[in-house]
């Protein structure tokens, strides 16, 4: 009965849709059709992946987590640079103040801060690919998860299309079941870490 009351609202809403160019009396055929299925919900639905995302406790924790490294690899990157820095105005004092025995102990020493400058920057280059490679793979293992929570609950829902929000120009909040998959990825997720 269910399905076909669906296909029903669904013929009903092509059916008005054609009919806009139609005679009165055709509209008014739709309108009635159109009334009688109003109280009826089509059987789509939709999630906010934004919300969804903020909800899922696990991928907070991910997120957290993730960021918490790349503030760590910053922090000791930084603190090297710093050091390097100093390093950098030692010497400039020093070839102002003509504290180099020679001008060939002055060039090596300025070549090895260039090194060590260069290393530092590869450093922060491959730091940086890391972690980002790091924020694509974790996003990837959240999205894999989600996905494969909804299509295992809708195997019991029932519906013929689950949509995202930002895939939509308008949706009604009636279709809206974003809490619905927060909450069972979050008991799914509790149930495994028992």
């Amino acid at each position: 009965m269910r399905k076909f009351l669906n296909a029903l609202c669904v013929v009903a809403i092509v059916a008005g849709l054609s009919a806009c160019a139609g005679n009165d009396n055709n509209n008014a055929e739709v309108s009635a059709v159109a009334e009688e299925c109003a109280g009826h919900k089509l059987p789509i639905a939709y999630v906010d992946t934004d919300s969804l995302i903020v909800l899922y406790s696990y991928a907070q924790e991910q997120e957290q987590k993730l960021v918490d490294k790349i503030e760590n690899d910053r922090a000791n990157l930084n603190a090297r640079v710093s050091k390097l820095a100093k390093r950098q105005e030692e010497f400039q004092r020093k070839v102002q103040n003509n504290a180099f025995l020679s001008q060939s102990s002055a060039e090596q020493q300025y070549n090895e801060l260039m090194r060590e400058q260069e290393l530092l920057q590869q450093e922060a280059a491959r730091i940086d690919a890391e972690n980002l490679q790091a924020q694509q793979a974790m996003l990837q293992e959240i999205s894999d998860d989600i996905r494969a929570y909804i299509e295992e609950y809708n195997k019991t829902a029932g519906y013929e299309v689950i949509l995202q929000k930002a895939a939509t120009i308008y949706i009604s909040s009636a279709y809206d079941i974003t809490g619905e998959i927060a909450d069972g990825l979050n008991k799914k997720r509790a149930a495994k870490s028992e």
